[in-house]
């Protein structure tokens, strides 16, 4: 009795063996050939295949695909860097809000200078000045102050010296007033004779030899040979028409 059962129970399980067997030889010939596998699989009884999903279609049948973003950027064009400014550029400013000024564009062409002084008017100003400094019926502080003002506006030395001097000869009989002047047209134009040849005679006028006959000689050095030539025949130098040097000086 015991050896029936046994054998019952074996071919009870011989089904399940050979399933068991067929599932292995299924598993092996996926792995060499996957295709082949599947065609020449035998279908396992008892085994049911999962039903294929299928996606339900949307209503108005069209794609459920989400459309791009905005920012979604098409390969290969370039990348714009966003604007400092969220404003555009060009929006109109607010209503009651004074719109800002434009920037300055580089290379913008600055705005025009102011013109320049006209030199015909800065040459007759300049006159004016030594003019009024020549003028006898000026102050002596006035006069020195407008060739102050004539040399800043242009004046050359000799101008100046020249308006000076002039104005120490017609200062000639204040001898102190003249003089002032005569010097500084000496120390203005280092190579002006005239100024040096009046303090010669203003100095031949007080009888001064000495002093005389060395102005004299720096009129001289200043190339004032007509001047010189007075010396001769000019009674205020009869002091000194006789002096050796002198006589060299005048021939």
């Amino acid at each position: 009795m015991r050896g029936a059962k046994l054998s019952d129970k074996i071919r009870a399980m011989r089904p399940a063996f050979t399933r068991l067997a067929l599932a292995s030889l299924t598993l092996l010939a996926c792995n060499s050939n996957p295709e082949k596998a599947t065609k020449d699989a035998p279908v396992v009884a008892g085994k049911t295949d999962a039903p294929e999903i299928q996606t339900p279609t949307p209503a108005d049948g069209k794609s459920a695909t989400p459309p791009p973003s905005a920012e979604t950027k098409t390969a290969g064009d370039p990348v714009t860097p966003p604007s400092g400014d969220t404003k555009s550029d060009d929006a109109a400013a607010a209503p009651g809000e004074t719109p800002p000024p434009a920037a300055a564009t580089a290379g913008e062409t600055p705005p025009p200078s102011e013109p320049a002084a006209d030199p015909a008017a800065a040459a007759a100003a300049t006159k004016k000045l030594l003019d009024e400094a020549k003028a006898k019926k000026t102050s002596d502080a006035r006069a020195k102050k407008a060739l102050e003002e004539a040399e800043k506006g242009g004046a050359t030395a000799r101008e100046l010296a020249e308006a000076a001097n002039a104005r120490g000869v017609a200062l000639f009989d204040d001898p102190e007033r003249a003089a002032a002047f005569f010097t500084w047209a000496k120390d203005k134009d280092t190579t002006y004779p005239d100024p040096v040849f009046n303090l010669a005679k203003q100095s031949a006028n007080a009888g001064d030899v000495a002093p005389t006959v060395e102005l004299l000689k720096e009129v001289s050095k200043r190339g004032g040979k007509t001047l010189l030539k007075q010396v001769g025949f000019d009674p205020t130098f009869e002091v000194v028409k006789d002096d050796t040097e002198v006589q060299k000086l005048i021939k």
